[in-house]
């Protein structure tokens, strides 16, 4: 496993299309600290602290563009004929599929903590560094937000796999995870109203501006973060392993 997460790592830093990528998502979190200065004031100031964790747990949009680049690599692999040698040499097929989670969830997260750095920098100069008041709460929705990024970059691998295309796996890696939203379209335009958030990634993620002593609120966020990440998984496993590799 180790070993394929380091060859996943040399690989990236060889793929041009990764560097795209990381020039985007720059671009993505430049603008957002921007736009994050721009509504702040002395009245309503961003604190160095909240400011960390609010880049870091958010940017949904950085986080499309790393399912973008799972499901380039992994359809470069199936192209260029790599998966079969990989699967040639005996490495388990499971083995493969969680490194490469690991490995491009790794890159995400370690892009946004370097932009919450800096973002906590830049605050903290300007108005003041801050308390973290509710540490539990915090170190609560660092874990859940690894478990989202894991769920979506597990949702592009897996359909991926299935389809061989990165458009149309990236395509279809988004829409599974907001099935429930789109169902909720559908419905409503047929004037059917049904709520589902019970089910939705996003209405369990937490928000450092609803920090606060109760934690019991991160059980239904793990049920339903871990629920969607278990799903992905399986269904990925099973079809990398039934698929006819050629």
């Amino acid at each position: 496993m180790k070993n394929l997460i380091r060859g996943h790592i040399y690989q990236l830093k060889k793929d041009r299309f990764f560097f795209g990528c990381l020039a985007l998502s720059c671009i993505f979190l430049v603008a957002s600290i921007r736009l994050s200065f721009s509504l702040a004031s002395a009245s309503n100031p961003v604190m160095g602290i909240e400011g960390l964790f609010d880049t870091f747990l958010g940017s949904d949009i950085i986080l499309y563009v790393f399912m973008l680049l799972t499901a380039n690599t992994v359809a470069e692999t199936y192209r260029s004929g790599v998966m079969k040698n990989i699967i040639g040499r005996g490495i388990a097929r499971k083995q493969y599929y969680f490194s490469i989670v690991f490995a491009i969830s790794a890159a995400y997260l370690l892009v946004m903590l370097i932009g919450g750095i800096f973002m906590g920098v830049l605050a903290g100069s300007r108005f003041g560094v801050g308390a973290i008041s509710y540490p539990g709460y915090y170190a609560l929705s660092v874990i859940a937000r690894i478990l989202f990024v894991m769920a979506h970059i597990s949702f592009a691998l897996t359909t991926t796999i299935y389809t061989r295309n990165a458009i149309t796996g990236v395509v279809f890696g988004l829409a599974i995870p907001n099935i429930p939203q789109i169902l909720e379209m559908v419905l409503g335009f047929l004037r059917i109203h049904i709520d589902l958030d019970f089910i939705k990634l996003s209405t369990h993620m937490p928000s450092v501006y609803a920090a606060s002593n109760d934690l019991l609120s991160f059980l239904p966020s793990f049920a339903v973060l871990c629920g969607y990440l278990i799903l992905s998984i399986l269904v990925g496993l099973r079809l990398l392993k039934h698929q006819d590799i050629k």
